[in-house]
């Protein structure tokens, strides 16, 4: 019983084991005029190179598809094989869609920008930096120069080598050194004053900017907070092997927690189509 109730708690924050089933969902965003980022979540030792075929497969699919999509790739599944990153870069330039790059550990880091500075400029690059970290304020620099996209986070994992900052701190911080960055900036957070005062400070410096969240996590009062600043809503849409919900851990100390992870069990996946209708009836 306990595992059931985990499994049914774990599929509000995944669309799912397949592909298709990730499409599908976006696709019902669509229709509600919501972009999204597909993001695969690999099995423990999956190979590389299937790593490598799910995402070129994503790329494929989407090459048909009349939706706002991007592929997201956390280049630890790659094992940061710079071959296989070549063919997703190619993919998404053939594709036409963004290749958007996961934050992973601060470790990586360093593997995750020599991949991203040896990838050809000729297609949609994206890169995520943790306000928690105190090289993204670096690393931001590093990607403004790029031209690529940038998704600002709060951040999971402390830097305990390179420094870490308070994570609303630090994302403000980030957020103040890409203004007027024409390349786009996506604010994703869930928590209500720093998605609000960030694309505040983004929109009134002209900054085209967006605020991103994260399927299973609060979607009404977010969603209001981007239509009050006039911004686009794009939803992370994590499918493959299944977990209890990463972006939970952000709840924690939330008044609202106990109640959000009943709806968890109580509708599973189908929550965040509840959230999307009452924040278009509801004010």
């Amino acid at each position: 019983m306990l595992d059931v109730l985990r499994l049914r708690r774990a599929s509000a924050y995944s669309a799912g084991p397949g592909l298709h089933q990730a499409l599908e969902f976006c696709r019902r965003l669509a229709a509600y005029g919501i972009a999204s980022t597909i993001g695969y979540s690999a099995f423990p030792d999956e190979p590389a190179r299937a790593v490598a075929d799910v995402h070129l497969a994503a790329f494929d699919r989407l090459s048909t598809e009349d939706m706002d999509c991007h592929v997201s790739v956390k280049l630890s599944g790659l094992r940061f094989d710079a071959a296989l990153f070549a063919e997703l870069t190619t993919a998404a330039v053939q594709s036409g869609r963004r290749l958007h790059i996961d934050a992973l550990r601060p470790e990586t880091a360093d593997a995750t920008w020599l991949l991203l500075e040896s990838a050809p400029r000729l297609g949609q690059l994206g890169t995520t930096l943790p306000g928690r970290w105190r090289r993204s304020l670096d690393d931001s620099s590093r990607a403004v120069g790029l031209g690529i996209s940038i998704r600002v986070v709060k951040g999971h994992w402390a830097d305990d080598l390179g420094g870490s900052v308070d994570p609303t701190d630090g994302f403000l911080e980030v957020v103040d050194r890409l203004r007027g960055y024409e390349s786009g900036v996506a604010v994703a957070t869930h928590d209500l004053s720093l998605l609000r005062e960030s694309l505040r400070r983004l929109t009134v410096s002209g900054t085209p900017c967006g605020a991103e969240l994260l399927l299973g996590m609060p979607f009404r009062r977010p969603a209001l907070a981007a239509q009050q600043f006039g911004v686009p809503i794009r939803v992370y849409v994590p499918y493959g092997h299944a977990w209890p919900g990463y972006g939970a851990r952000d709840l924690v100390g939330h008044p609202a927690t106990v109640l959000w992870l009943v709806q968890d069990l109580l509708f599973g996946k189908d929550k965040i189509w509840r959230g999307i209708e009452r924040s278009r009836t509801q004010p």
